[in-house]
């Protein structure tokens, strides 16, 4: 049972919760809690895994890891018809007609086919069962060493899901998955033809009040949605599979990969012509963990702030997911360059820097960019540009360090709510505030890098005016070159505040796009933001 939990929680991939599924069955059967199994039973207990794995899927496809399993299965069937079979024999036989349906999948689907390779699941689960051969095949003294023994796999990262299909172009962009706290196992079964709506690729998997959805969609955060309503989230991952399949195929404009956060406000259509790599923060809602600018937009994290009954925070990046992201670069470049959001603003820097560190052979730079928002998009969007145009990794660390000292931003804020749900400042100020229908005005603090109050307007149209005339007295200084506006306002709004911009300072945005919602949580609606860096970025 506890084999069957841990393998759905931590499965990976379509192939990986397909797996978890088959010990899942195996643990209905009613030996399962048994000592001793006879080896009908253990025949039965097997085909029931089987079973429970194939009707996870939502549409089952031959040459997979299920044509395997079942291949499998048939084949220790038959094997106990001959009754002068032992166990082990028996094992065996099952096993060869497994190697030969694993060989046998690169006919059956034509990705395979094209590519001359096996099923990747379908060869897990033979090296699976192998290894169970291997095991009932020695004495008690082996096994006890091959029990001792540490598995060592090369290239790890060629194993997983997520690097499997990179050669096919896919029809939808995410893979997503999502592990849920429910009670009821069957919970996502009234919602399966609204979920084949969203995507394809669906496995849904069970364990003990926790369900697991891998899914291919476009839409992860109405997925998300819908989950919502069923249970408790409690994990997600992502996977921008129209990315990986851009970096593994396309000529790379890089050798080195340019990765941030999603607290670098960059517009999507930027971050693909440039395949930036991004990694999602958290952003936590009564007790449901989403993924920032992936698993949950804007508006709808102005709804769940709408109502002050609602629990909202966020979180930096899980380390797997760090991981996976630097399981995949380290394939496709020479070196990668990480710029997340400043060091003291989050624990995102640390979380990155500890899994940077497990990978040895592999150059692997983390800038502490000590902004977040707009600037940190622009340091972003500077730092792709050098590497774009052939800059050696080292050198753009230096470059990005300089540029860093003539960053900012400049924010108005339309409330101090955001200020408040934060604990950047106390609820007696923020009542005065309020009272006074203050909308204050930030910047980054060169000293410690964080926020910094340094003035206040009664009025938007007063807050836009004073932004400015502080964007002017930096261009007198010669320390503005480039601009980027990030808004939590609609997008006309959003426009209409660029375009009052360039009239009066004169310099027209590099793009205009929406704060993350972990930005929107401490900044609130209605907010806009200048970020400038005294670097000229041509997009």
């Amino acid at each position: 049972h506890q084999l069957s939990q841990h393998g759905l929680v931590g499965s990976c991939g379509n192939s990986g919760l397909i797996f978890s599924q088959f010990f899942y069955g195996l643990t209905q059967h009613h030996v399962a809690e048994k000592t001793k199994v006879k080896l009908h039973d253990f025949v039965e207990m097997i085909a029931l895994g089987y079973t429970c794995a194939y009707n996870s899927v939502s549409n089952p496809k031959p040459g997979t890891i299920l044509t395997v399993m079942e291949k499998w299965v048939e084949g220790y069937r038959e094997s106990l018809k001959n009754t002068r079979l032992n166990m082990v024999e028996g094992f065996k036989s099952s096993v060869a007609k497994a190697q030969l349906a694993l060989s046998e999948t690169m006919n059956q689907l034509e990705v395979l086919r094209l590519n001359h390779v096996v099923d990747a699941g379908a060869q897990g689960f033979v090296n699976f069962i192998e290894g169970m051969l291997k095991f009932l095949s020695v004495g008690q003294d082996q096994r006890a060493l091959i029990l001792a023994e540490q598995s060592v796999v090369d290239n790890l990262a060629q194993l997983s899901h997520e690097f499997e299909d990179v050669n096919e172009l896919p029809i939808f962009r995410y893979c997503f998955e999502t592990v849920i706290r429910a009670k009821d196992e069957n919970a996502l079964e009234p919602h399966k033809v609204k979920l084949e709506q969203m995507g394809d690729s669906i496995v849904i998997g069970r364990g003990a009040q926790l369900l697991k959805l891998h899914i291919h969609t476009n839409q992860p955060e109405a997925v998300t949605q819908l989950l919502a309503q069923i249970g408790d989230i409690l994990y997600q991952k992502i996977d921008d599979m129209l990315m990986q399949y851009n970096i593994a195929n396309l000529p790379r404009k890089t050798r080195v990969a340019i990765v941030a956060d999603t607290m670098a406000d960059l517009p999507l259509e930027l971050i693909q012509a440039h395949n930036i790599y991004r990694i999602p923060l958290q952003v936590k809602i009564n007790g449901n963990s989403f993924l920032d600018k992936f698993s949950i937009s804007l508006p709808q994290t102005f709804t769940y702030l709408s109502n002050p009954e609602n629990r909202i925070g966020t979180a930096a990046p899980s380390a797997a997911l760090v991981a996976r992201s630097f399981q995949f670069l380290q394939q496709h470049y020479e070196s990668i360059l990480v710029i997340p959001v400043g060091k003291a603003l989050s624990s995102t820097y640390d979380v990155i820097v500890n899994q940077s560190r497990k990978y040895k052979d592999k150059l692997i730079s983390v800038v502490d960019s000590q902004m977040n928002s707009a600037p940190l998009g622009l340091l972003v969007a500077y730092a792709n540009q050098l590497a774009e145009a052939g800059i050696s990794h080292e050198e753009i660390v230096v470059k990005l360090e300089s540029a860093r000292k003539e960053t900012n931003v400049l924010i108005m804020l339309n409330s101090l709510d955001g200020l408040i749900r934060s604990g950047r400042l106390s609820k007696s100020m923020g009542f005065i505030a309020r009272l006074l229908r203050l909308k204050p005005l930030l910047h980054m603090d060169a000293q410690t890098n964080k926020p910094k109050v340094i003035g206040a307007a009664f009025t938007r149209k007063g807050g836009w005016k004073k932004l400015t005339e502080l964007l002017k007295k930096q261009q007198e200084h010669n320390k503005v070159k480039s601009i980027a506006v990030v808004h939590t306002d609609s997008y006309e709004h959003g426009e209409i505040f660029a375009k009052y911009v360039t009239r009066q300072t004169g310099l027209k945005p590099c793009y205009i796009t929406h704060a993350s919602s972990v930005s929107a949580i401490h900044t609130d609606k209605n907010s806009f933001a200048i970020g400038y860096i005294n670097q000229t970025i041509t997009l």
